[in-house]
């Protein structure tokens, strides 16, 4: 499908009448696939930049501003991410867990960073890009602890209660 432009959006609601409702829905729903992709590269230049000019603070502000805007759709995906893993790294991230909580208790990104590839790597999968996105250093430590909670809090396994009640 061709590109889709906010002219063509406005256009189209300055009708009196929508004639198709089905294209007339499929094209803001393009239109918002495009923004996306283009937020992305464009933050994704906006990490080159802030990298090429000596982590300037004025480009991590805004860094840090899209960031803010993105975090809570990166904890609905963290969170999805931890459950669909369950059935396949489940009891391997339980083993690790509480280590892992510490870790991200105390703020210690590259331990927990590291703790997370290597039950990935010794299961011979590659650490998930929306797993990397979370690491990224321009969101606080809040964040990232928000973040970190979230994914194992939803990846680790439930041992199952025995227990007669």
């Amino acid at each position: 499908m061709p590109e889709i432009t906010l002219d063509q959006l406005k256009e189209e609601l300055k009708k009196d009448k929508i004639d198709d409702l089905e294209k007339f829905k499929e094209l803001f729903k393009e239109f918002y696939k495009q923004l996306q992709k283009e937020q992305k590269d464009f933050v994704k230049y906006l990490e080159w930049a802030y990298e090429k000019s000596g982590r300037d603070a004025d480009i991590k502000s805004i860094l840090e501003d899209i960031s803010g805007k993105n975090a809570s759709d990166l904890i609905e995906s963290l969170k999805r991410l931890g459950y669909s893993m369950q059935e396949s790294l489940g009891e391997d991230f339980e083993k690790a867990g509480f280590r892992l909580l510490e870790q991200v208790r105390a703020g210690k990104r590259s331990d927990v960073m590291y703790g997370i590839t290597r039950i990935f790597l010794a299961n011979r999968q590659n650490l998930p890009d929306i797993l990397n996105e979370a690491f990224k250093p321009y969101y606080s430590d809040e964040l990232f602890k928000c973040f970190m909670f979230t994914f194992l809090s939803s990846v680790i396994k439930p041992k199952e209660n025995n227990k007669e009640e």
